[in-house]
């Protein structure tokens, strides 16, 4: 009987054949509000509880974070503005070249990024080997792991790809719209580029500044391991000190507590600067433009800072692939090509791809889940609001509110830290952990990556939706299909290509994540980046390379979906 009334009180707000949108709508917000809202809140309400004292480090640590994140920024702006140049000015070939490299660093996970960079800059890798044979030296000349330098470099790899592509982007729209006026009044390439295009992606500039910003500031694993002790932890390594080795759940809330309003504040900011960017750029996009020919300088030019990313963001990489294939005779022997770390690949590397792969998998599908009934409810009860007639305001203001809050709920977990999220789940779930530590962990994780990455799946099934023609949808309404039928029949057949592209990067970014695992202290579950991370820690560094192969293959499969054709 009680069931019975539900139904019906959904049925009066909804209508009869518009019942079921009430249940898709009822997946992300419920999975948004469970895994990632309520934890997040618990995090947070932790540290502002009262009687919640204020740890003496809080400002030290709050100041040094700020502060490298800050000088991250700088680097990454001075390693990535020649190339949005080159790729903002010109659209030839080699220019899609260099998009193509320069996002191999932000495609990869940070714990290979981590391993890559010791690997290649550290006082044995392969740069300071280089050196010493061709100059003789008894000493590496480049020192640069395990101090603030190193994390400042590490970041600006892993992040310059951003200020290329949003920083080239905005130039090449604002070209197409601005450079023939200019060239009608006489302007020459130098007024130009000072006087107008410099200006007009400026809101640009400072939305990828703040971007790189905000991942430096909750970065985790890139100072956990190149930090080189607790003077350079950031509020993200700090909380998960104070968590998982104090079990100082009080003073861990408070940083995560100071980290997410700082994190908030430079988010705001990103929206209004990123919303500026669309304003200024929004009618340039089919506008044809006039390329020059490019001079020697610019070919001399373009060919060094090829050069330099080729360095830069393809050694570290691939000095994983080769180091895993190289092995010592003896303590004091020379290197030798060897199979050695590949022999006992059964061990240990492929259980762990194994549980690696069963989180993606879930994770990933179980997004996506979340991400269709997300996308399909906002458009019907969107629909609904403008077409409908002669329903109720209240009805239409319901089905607007509902539409706006499923919005809300599918791309707040993109202000997730996977540290604070972490903590959240133990302060609020830790007695299911406690009585069956290793499957609660799994699905707990699985529940974390799925929900962290809804923000990306959701924006790429929204398009899929939104790609659709209107006849078609309007066909599915006239031959009688219920909103159900039409999201299996035609919705989802559709958008296809979108969700195979959501789900693979979506796999990915689970594949690589390291920091819910950590958090949650799941011990025997050992994936893929906790492995790199506990055999580099421990100078097993061919272990760690031969795991960290198979994770570039993993992550470079699984983004191979995410291609349109």
């Amino acid at each position: 009987m009680e069931k019975s009334r539900k139904l019906f009180a959904i049925r009066q707000v909804f209508g009869k054949n518009n019942a079921i949108l009430f249940v898709l709508a009822l997946f992300p917000i419920a999975g948004s509000g469970v895994v990632f809202i309520a934890p997040y809140c618990a995090a947070l309400g932790k540290g502002l509880a009262e009687g919640s004292g204020v740890p003496s480090s809080l400002v030290p640590i709050a100041l040094w974070t700020t502060k490298q994140a800050f000088f991250s920024v700088l680097a990454a702006l001075a390693l990535g503005l020649p190339g949005a140049w080159f790729v903002g000015t010109s659209a030839s070939k080699s220019t899609r070249t260099l998009r193509a490299l320069s996002a191999i660093p932000f495609a990869m996970p940070s714990i290979l990024v981590v391993l890559g960079f010791v690997l290649f800059f550290g006082n044995n890798g392969i740069v300071n080997r280089f050196f010493m044979f061709f100059t003789g030296l008894k000493e590496p000349p480049v020192r640069i792991l395990y101090q603030t330098s190193s994390i400042i470099l590490a970041h600006a790899f892993y992040n310059f790809p951003l200020v290329i592509r949003l920083v080239g982007d905005s130039l090449e729209k604002t070209r197409r719209l601005l450079s023939a006026p200019a060239a009608v009044l006489g302007a020459n390439p130098l007024v130009t580029a000072v006087t107008i295009f410099l200006p007009a992606i400026l809101p640009s500039l400072i939305t990828a500044s703040l971007l790189v910003f905000l991942y430096s500031f909750t970065s985790f694993a890139v100072v956990l391991v190149l930090g080189g002790g607790p003077k350079a932890g950031t509020l993200a390594v700090e909380i998960y000190r104070y968590a998982r080795v104090s079990l100082s759940f009080r003073d861990a809330g408070v940083l995560a507590a100071a980290e997410t309003a700082i994190a908030l504040l430079v988010f705001g900011l990103y929206l209004f600067f990123s919303h500026k960017t669309q304003m200024s750029t929004m009618d340039s996009i089919d506008r044809p433009v006039y390329t020059p020919k490019e001079s020697i300088f610019r070919r001399i030019s373009f060919i060094l800072y090829l050069g330099a990313i080729l360095f830069l963001a393809v050694g570290p990489l691939l000095s994983v692939f080769v180091e895993s294939f190289l092995a010592r005779s003896s303590r004091a022997g020379s290197v030798v090509i060897s199979l050695r770390w590949w022999i006992g690949v059964n061990k240990n590397i492929l259980p762990a791809f194994y549980r690696s792969a069963l989180l993606a998998v879930w994770s990933a599908s179980s997004s996506c889940v979340l991400a269709i009934c997300a996308a399909f409810s906002i458009n019907a009860l969107k629909n609904l609001a403008e077409n409908e007639h002669g329903i109720s305001r209240f009805r239409k203001s319901f089905w607007r509110f509902l539409g706006i809050l499923i919005k809300v709920c599918a791309i707040s977990p993109l202000l997730s830290s996977g540290i604070v999220l972490g903590l959240g789940f133990i302060i609020i779930y830790g007695g299911f952990f406690s009585t069956s530590p290793n499957s609660s962990g799994v699905l707990a994780v699985i529940a974390i990556h799925a929900v962290t990455v809804l923000p990306f799946t959701f924006n790429a099934v929204m398009e899929g939706f939104n790609s659709i023609p209107k006849n078609i949808l309007s066909a599915a309404e006239v031959m009688g299909a219920h909103p159900l039928m039409r999201l299996l029949a035609v919705d989802i057949p559709m958008s296809a290509i979108h969700i195979r592209s959501a789900w693979g990067f979506a796999a990915a970014l689970s594949l690589g994540e390291l920091n819910a695992v950590m958090m949650l202290g799941l011990e025997n579950f050992e994936t893929l980046p906790l492995l790199i991370y506990r055999a580099a820690g421990a100078y097993r560094y061919g272990t760690a390379c031969a795991a960290g192969v198979i994770l570039i293959l993993c992550c470079t499969g699984a983004l191979l979906l995410t291609r349109e054709k």
